[in-house]
């Protein structure tokens, strides 16, 4: 099984994005730094995040899929993940979290995988790793035990959350409803790196 790794970039923004969002489900893409085909490690150094109103409306999602690709090939990343974290923190399947979107980066890249955010305040304030990691691969998913976040990571999502960092985080419902808002979040990312 592949061992995954999340930046504390890739880990922090999803936190803060069901962190801003508690009342509803939000998601998300993720970006690896290399190509996950036959890896045995795989590391997650971005997460983008899309929607927290309708998670599954295709135009917005097919708009935002390519812009977050174009991005992608502009920093040498691949889109090689989907994170959900649903409004009730109790919906833990996999299957549940299967949509469009996932089905679209399932479609070009396999093995890709699955990312379901437990956004209970408890869970982040005991520093505890708050994912659920799935592969999918031909039809079915495998959880990956093998799951590793910086204690960095876990401290500037403590702190984001604390300081109400969240509140800076636009996601792509954010930018479509006033386009000056930046979805790939770089003054959210420099607060981050300040973090460390």
């Amino acid at each position: 099984m592949t061992s995954i790794k999340f930046t504390e970039m890739a880990y922090c923004k999803m936190i803060l994005h069901a962190a801003k969002y508690p009342h509803c489900t939000v998601n998300g893409i993720l970006l690896a730094k290399t190509n996950t085909n036959n890896c045995k490690e795989i590391e997650f150094v971005d997460s983008i995040p899309l929607f927290h109103v309708c998670i599954n409306l295709t135009p917005m999602a097919e708009i935002s899929l390519m812009q977050v690709d174009e991005y992608a090939s502009k920093k040498g990343l691949i889109i090689a993940g989907y994170y959900v974290a649903p409004e009730n923190p109790r919906d833990q399947s996999f299957d549940k979290v299967y949509n469009r979107v996932f089905d679209k980066i399932a479609a070009n890249n396999s093995p890709s995988y699955v990312v379901i955010v437990n956004s209970t305040n408890s869970t982040i304030q005991r520093g505890r790793i708050a994912l659920k990691v799935g592969q999918y691969n031909d039809g079915s998913y495998k959880q990956c035990e093998d799951i590793s976040v910086s204690d960095d990571s876990m401290n500037v999502c403590i702190s984001g959350i604390n300081t109400g960092m969240y509140n800076k985080l636009v996601d792509f419902d954010n930018h479509l409803d006033n386009i000056s808002q930046d979805w790939t979040n770089s003054e959210l990312n420099k607060e981050i790196k300040s973090f460390l």
